[in-house]
């Protein structure tokens, strides 16, 4: 076996050889002797390309040496099958959050990692045996591929015999004609675990490389953390649901046992808090009316209690853990504002700590809020002030002194969110340090940023329209007013037209960002947002340039604008519902709808809010 040559394997997307340390981390290797390009441009001694072979008996006609190669053995066994010291994430630092990607090999049937009936095997939550998660910052992921890419071992890969297609069994007039089974949803582990790792998360971050801890550190945990298990799996069967009904119910099984875990614990460790980001907003995507409110202030509660207890003070590590932690906290805050009533919640006491920077010129776009952080922030605090403002006026039935007191405090909050709002920084591009992800480069997280900007901003100036006047009567009069000084447009009017171009100028930014960017997850509350102010018929007013006198069916510029907008809102929505968990989607789909409908019935000032909460459609827009 020894003196038989290796052939030269030819090139593919894929690769399965390369030296060791490519494998360990699913990176494609350019197998250069004596040492790879990788290692080389590392300056670490590359491994090597020793294979793991194993002997096929197959074709030797002595049965006996047939039967004593066939019994596996302790050496032919994948490592991953027995439970190696179990990591802990309680000193986890985003700055070192992903470790080597270990091979994640198919389990079998009676693998111990897929018995889910006791907790024998599992550490819930925390267990000892450190061990440090780091890597070296300046290695090279260019070509990061998907880690399920590799499930199965290479003693198994050379081993199996090739299957005949049914096609074959006919043209060989063979009697294998009866489709053989396939593996049923007894070991649906294994499937919606390597589903999770080849679509989930891509969708769960706005980029997909080693610092996407939703793949790294879930593939390095997940073999030993039950709670980072079933919140995985959870998920990847509710973006199944579509495909049949029995994922449905088998992802909410999972998230049911992924909670009662997280509920049993009386201090909650990162591991703990991770599995919380999981299947903590996807509430939405098994049932459209579950917010997932109560896992938000059972986290929230934790990262006060973390900044509150001095713990952070005792590691740089537990600082950039509270940061990751604390940051991902204002986009889910952002997300519920706009469905949950502010009495229900109430956002984190504790300051955001500094960005994240890999050196003082470089800092690390964070999975879920990009560069737009400070941005995201005033949203949710533009969220919280719109969505009160409109349920105290939607249930006030008559006008007293503290309604009018409440609305002038109102405005007055108004008017700060915009300076603020107006005030924020996009970084510059350059000081980004650009994701190791081909389909994400760091204008797209910019470009994200601005759009959050827009939207903002469109929310204060529908729901407030003096705020945007005191902005308007500052510009020259011909931008406000129409050519004709016999009839000049009302404040009303010159409010709804310039949101109408403002959002305009929004969408068309988004509209460059393509639709394979990693960002799309978050892009669907960007399009319900600014929709409310695609109105085609304002041009139809009697006062408008161009009205017909014939009947007003004139179609102008701006209608057909406005119309090939709305076409991009409900592209960009139907490609969302073919690549992420359809549910929610739907929900955000029909929002746009009926506040068009509305709309073109002729009613004036329609807002997307109003019809989302006189309909009942409140849902995480993710």
């Amino acid at each position: 076996m020894a003196d038989t040559p290796i052939k030269r394997r030819r090139g593919n997307a894929k690769s399965r050889g390369g030296c060791s340390r490519c494998k360990s981390q699913h990176l494609k290797c350019d197998e250069q002797k004596p040492s790879c390009g990788r290692c080389t441009r590392l300056g670490v001694q590359c491994p090597g390309y020793v294979q793991q072979l194993k002997w096929l008996t197959k074709h030797e006609h002595n049965e006996g040496s047939l039967k004593s190669t066939a019994e596996p053995t302790a050496s032919t066994l994948p490592s991953e099958a027995v439970l190696s010291p179990l990591p802990t994430l309680d000193s986890l630092d985003w700055m070192s959050l992903t470790p080597p990607l270990a091979p994640l090999d198919d389990p079998q049937p009676n693998d111990p990692l897929l018995d889910v009936s006791g907790p024998s095997n599992w550490s819930a939550t925390t267990q000892p045996a450190p061990i440090e998660m780091n890597w070296d910052h300046n290695m090279s992921f260019a070509n990061l591929e998907q880690i399920t890419e590799a499930h199965e071992p290479k003693e198994r890969q050379i081993a199996r015999p090739r299957k005949r297609s049914l096609l074959q069994a006919l043209q060989g007039n063979s009697g294998d004609l009866v489709p053989r089974p396939q593996r049923s949803l007894t070991h649906e582990s294994t499937e919606l675990m390597s589903y999770y790792f080849k679509e989930v998360t891509r969708m769960y971050a706005m980029y997909d490389d080693h610092r996407n801890p939703f793949r790294s550190v879930v593939s390095s945990v997940y073999s030993h953390s039950l709670v980072i298990n079933l919140a995985a799996q959870s998920m990847a069967a509710a973006c199944l649901a579509e495909v049949h009904p029995r994922f449905s119910a088998i992802g909410r099984r999972l998230r049911n046992q992924a909670m009662e875990i997280v509920s049993s614990e009386a201090v909650l460790d990162h591991r703990a808090l991770l599995a919380l980001m999981m299947f903590g907003p996807t509430g939405n995507w098994h049932d459209t009316t579950d917010l997932g409110l109560g896992f938000y202030n059972l986290m929230r509660d934790r990262i006060d209690s973390m900044a509150l207890s001095g713990e952070l003070a005792l590691h740089e590590k537990s600082i950039n853990s509270f940061n990751f932690f604390r940051e991902a906290m204002i986009h889910w805050e952002m997300l519920l504002v706009f469905a949950v009533d502010s009495d229900s919640m109430r956002p984190c006491k504790s300051p955001i700590g500094p960005v994240i920077e890999l050196s003082p010129n470089k800092r690390i776009a964070h999975p879920w809020t990009g560069v737009g952080r400070d941005i995201i922030q005033v949203c949710a605090d533009i969220g919280r002030l719109v969505r009160s403002h409109r349920v105290r006026h939607q249930t006030q039935q008559f006008v007293t002194q503290a309604y009018i007191a409440n609305m002038r405090d109102d405005l007055e909050s108004a008017r700060t969110l915009e300076s603020r709002l107006l005030a924020c920084k996009t970084p510059d591009a350059s000081t980004i340090l650009e994701p190791d992800d081909p389909g994400t480069p760091v204008w797209h997280l910019t470009t994200l940023a601005e759009v959050y900007r827009y939207a903002g901003l469109s929310q204060l100036y529908r729901v407030f329209p003096d705020v945007l006047l005191e902005r308007l009567r500052g510009e020259t009069p011909d931008s406000l007013t129409i050519s004709s000084d016999e009839h000049r447009e009302t404040d009303r009017e010159r409010c709804n037209r310039w949101l109408t171009a403002f959002s305009l100028e929004a969408l068309r930014l988004l509209q460059t960002v393509p639709l394979e960017s990693g960002t799309r997850d978050f892009q669907p509350f960007l399009l319900v947002a600014l929709s409310s102010e695609l109105v085609c018929d304002r041009s139809q007013s009697p006062h408008a340039p161009g009205f017909d006198d014939m009947g007003g069916e004139s179609i102008d510029t701006e209608f057909v604008e406005v119309s090939m907008i709305r076409k991009f809102v409900l592209d960009r929505l139907a490609h969302c519902l073919r690549l992420l968990p359809p549910k929610p989607i739907r929900v955000a789909m029909d929002i746009v709808k009926e506040t068009w409908r509305r709309i073109d019935s002729g009613l004036q000032d329609v807002y997307w809010l109003d019809v989302m909460m006189q309909n009942c459609w409140e849902t995480i827009l993710a």
